[in-house]
């Protein structure tokens, strides 16, 4: 089954819609596509900054961020993969 899509009109200044019909031409791909592929990237960026803002904040609080407990269970884990 393919991806639903959900069509719209984006409203560009004409100099904005001529650079990016340019850019898409020049990457032989469609506008549409182009302005896809943007917001996906932008979406990501934006995912891959809060994931790394989160950790920083976790890795302020020494006590939340404390691994030494699963040492022992790692430790057994691996054992058991080499026998």
């Amino acid at each position: 089954m393919g991806t639903k899509v959900k069509p719209m009109t984006v409203r560009l200044p004409l100099h904005l819609y001529r650079a990016g019909r340019e850019f898409a031409r020049r990457r032989r791909i469609s506008l549409n596509r182009l302005v896809q592929e943007s917001l996906q990237a932008a979406i990501e960026a934006e995912e891959e900054r809060q994931l790394y803002d989160e950790f920083t904040l976790l890795g302020q609080d020494t006590e939340e961020c404390d691994v030494e407990y699963a040492f022992q269970a790692q430790r057994e884990v691996v054992i058991q993969d080499e026998e």
